[in-house]
């Protein structure tokens, strides 16, 4: 049943595609993300690889696919990271002034560098210093593009000389972040803090300087995390939420700090595990509605709390539910990259450190 369901939704994807690519494959890129957004990854992949065939020098079908790689990696051992940068140089080399493309790749070339450090590979000062220079790639398209600066505030700040880290780059970078905007200025001076300051201080004084902009609730939220203080964190959360309901991811933050706590330690197992399960339902019911992958994401760990909880049937269920909404749905403990989840042509302003959970 599920080959012929496949079958249907790659047919279907194929149809489009025709009565698309040969009019506007523009249109059709966007009818693809359009599928994967909708949980249909596959079909939105024939879709693309036709637009392709049709188009081999169109550069958004070229990023879309990459994009669809970068998603696939979540959940297929087959697709790697050297096919998420192959699409998106081919992106690049036939559109190579948007600043997407470019910002795309400095994300996954770290990301490149970062597997290898996982994994005890050599070559990580070579890959660093190359994802380093794509993200410089980003600010010459684009001087403005903070999140791309506070990249390097994090890359360079964070890891040691070895690996590539450069403490007065990181500070030189961090001075250029606080004299062009508060709020990522005070991003990279709490990302190059010593770690004994108080997180949780640091910004609730900005947040009452600055208490009608969400960022500042999300960012004391997150530092009460760290601070071990989830009731804290959650209020702020809220608020945030109250200011912007799309902060309502914050709800999964919440999740995973309980997930994490049991992962720390098995005794918190009878008390966190249901924590977490309520504030992934609370995320689902959330508004606004909540897109498919997250769904299908959420659905999928709330699945595990009950099978740890002792609830077979529940999760089983749990685990159908999520595949049928997304085959694809990320089974890591982080939140997937938002960079895979904005339309294909708009510019993305979104950072997710990878030296820590929140």
């Amino acid at each position: 049943m599920k080959k012929i369901v496949l079958l249907q939704l790659l047919v279907v994807a194929l149809l489009v595609s025709c009565t698309y690519a040969g009019k506007d494959p523009d249109q059709a890129v966007m009818k693809a993300y359009e599928l994967r957004m909708d949980g249909k990854v596959d079909a939105a992949k024939v879709m693309l690889d036709s637009i392709l065939l049709a188009h081999p020098q169109n550069a958004k079908a070229h990023y879309e696919k990459a994009r669809v790689l970068s998603y696939m990696m979540n959940a297929s051992k087959e697709v790697k990271i050297g096919d998420v940068l192959e699409s998106v140089n081919l992106a690049i080399d036939n559109d190579p002034g948007n600043v997407s493309y470019v910002y795309f790749k400095a994300v996954m070339s770290f990301l490149d560098a970062y597997i290898s450090m996982q994994m005890s590979q050599g070559e990580i000062p070579e890959k660093v210093k190359a994802a380093c220079e794509e993200f410089e790639n980003v600010l010459k398209l684009k001087p403005d593009y903070y999140d791309a600066r506070l990249y390097l505030v994090d890359i360079y700040g964070l890891l040691p000389p070895e690996m590539g880290g450069d403490s007065a780059k990181a500070a030189e970078y961090a001075d250029l972040l606080e004299d062009a905007n508060t709020y990522y200025g005070a991003k990279a001076r709490s990302i190059l803090s010593p770690e004994d300051m108080d997180y949780v201080k640091f910004w609730e004084e900005l947040m009452a300087k600055n208490n009608q902009d969400p960022r500042y609730m999300m960012e004391a939220g997150k530092a009460c995390l760290y601070a071990e203080e989830p009731d804290r964190a959650a209020e702020y959360f809220a608020q945030a939420m109250e200011l912007d309901p799309a902060y309502n991811i914050l709800l999964l933050d919440m999740m995973r700090y309980y997930l994490y706590s049991v992962m720390g330690s098995q005794d918190q197992k009878e008390t966190a595990l249901p924590l977490a399960k309520k504030y992934g339902e609370k995320y689902l019911a959330s508004q606004p509605d909540p897109i498919v992958p997250l769904k299908a994401y959420t659905i999928g760990w709330i699945s595990r709390f009950e099978k740890f909880l002792g609830n077979e049937e529940a999760s089983q269920q749990m685990t159908e539910k999520a595949k049928a909404l997304d085959p694809y749905f990320s089974r890591a403990t982080g939140l997937p990259s938002m960079l895979d989840f904005i339309p294909p042509d708009e510019v993305c302003y979104c950072y997710m450190t990878f030296f820590g959970p929140f």
